[in-house]
């Protein structure tokens, strides 16, 4: 019997950039073991707590690159846009008030903590000019 295998949904915890397709490793009439047992990974739920967390990340990178604190990715050099960097803030501090009721005391205090250095820096670099 053939099968062939689906792609899979995004996996809580994915690297960023990390591929979330399978791997084509041969042609697909090659015999290969059934979906649930190669792929377990897509029988795991995403649930949408794991996906705000993770955009608060994404967030939050954003802003400390837009600061200038860190190296733009693509770039590699250290780039100012103080706009974007208070519209990842205000972005994740929204995304932060949605959660803040789902999340364990440890990690509410964690993402409190972000907000507070992200504020801090940003206006120790908005008075940088």
């Amino acid at each position: 019997m053939h099968e062939e295998i689906a792609p899979r949904p995004p996996v809580e915890g994915a690297a960023e950039g990390a591929s979330t397709q399978p791997d084509d490793t041969g042609p697909a009439d090659e015999t290969t073991e059934p979906a649930s047992a190669a792929q377990p990974a897509a029988a795991e739920r995403v649930n949408a707590r794991a996906v705000v967390l993770t955009c608060i990340s994404l967030l939050a990178s954003k802003a400390w690159e837009a600061m200038g604190l860190v190296p733009d990715p693509a770039t590699k050099k250290l780039e100012r846009h103080l706009d974007e960097a208070r519209l990842a803030i205000d972005a994740a501090a929204a995304l932060v008030d949605l959660i803040k009721e789902q999340v364990q005391d440890r990690e509410r205090r964690e993402l409190e903590t972000l907000l507070t250095n992200l504020r801090l820096n940003y206006v120790e670099q908005r008075a940088r000019g």
